[in-house]
């Protein structure tokens, strides 16, 4: 298969959402319900809204490939009047033993691509309270990679997360994933808008020996060889990361649609 679109979403969903056994065990983790629909597919609007993107890549694994391909029938009409596509790829991972990682099942799509000017790249896990489209125009008309900043006070959480060290030109000059003592306050969640040299980075990253696959290790990668800028949305996103999270998100979203 070769993906042939110059700017695309990347959308990473082939985790198994083992902090949430029993809920997710056969069930995966972004197609948990949310304020009555699959969190997925706030995800999913937000993105249709990008008139540039017509193209969505979801990344899944071979035990809820079925489950994703159920949930995509919805979308057929809806996408087809828009001009646009889902596209479900799986990664022949069938355990939490045996996945890929984040970072390789990103590449396991690049390396299935031509040349692409931007990408959207966002964890299936993240439902952002703010729309996309006025930082995604923003990253079209600069030059370099984008990432999401958010503030935290608290330490503990932070300790769980990739932590931002960022310039006063707000150039992100390192990531540190689940560091011991946070540099700051500033964390960076699973939502990048990478350029095209990405997919050659990532493999150069992927391509040294011990290299960790979680995404944050692979931005700092990045952040030390390219320029990477934070961006500052308005709101701040929901993240369905444990049971905790996951009803503390459903709660939010049932008290917006009041």
């Amino acid at each position: 298969m070769s993906l042939k679109k110059d700017r695309f979403a990347v959308i990473l969903c082939a985790g198994y959402g083992t902090r949430m056994y029993p809920l997710t065990k056969n069930r995966p983790k972004p197609l948990l319900p949310v304020g009555g629909k699959p969190a997925l597919d706030y995800l999913i609007e937000e993105i249709m809204s990008l008139q540039e993107i017509n193209d969505i890549y979801i990344v899944t694994n071979d035990r809820f490939f079925k489950h994703f391909i159920e949930w995509e029938t919805k979308w057929d009409t809806p996408m087809k009047k828009m001009g646009k596509s889902i596209h479900l790829i799986n990664d022949g991972s069938t355990s939490n033993d045996n996945r890929l990682g984040v970072a390789k099942d990103l590449d396991f799509v690049f390396q299935q691509t031509s040349h692409f000017s931007e990408v959207l790249v966002v964890g299936g896990d993240n439902i952002p309270l703010f729309r996309l489209k006025e930082y995604w125009l923003s990253f079209l008309n600069k030059k370099d990679h984008f990432v999401m900043a958010l503030m935290d006070e608290d330490k503990e959480r932070l300790r769980r997360t990739g932590v931002l060290l960022l310039s006063e030109e707000n150039q992100v000059l390192r990531i540190y994933e689940k560091p011991t003592n946070p540099p700051s306050n500033q964390f960076c969640p699973l939502l990048y808008f990478l350029k095209s040299t990405a997919k050659n980075q990532l493999t150069k990253y992927l391509s040294n020996e011990g290299a960790n696959n979680e995404m944050g290790n692979f931005v700092d990668y990045l952040c030390q060889v390219e320029t990477v800028k934070a961006f500052f949305p308005d709101k701040g996103r929901l993240d369905i990361g444990d049971m905790e999270s996951y009803k503390e998100a459903d709660e939010i979203i049932k008290s917006l649609l009041l």
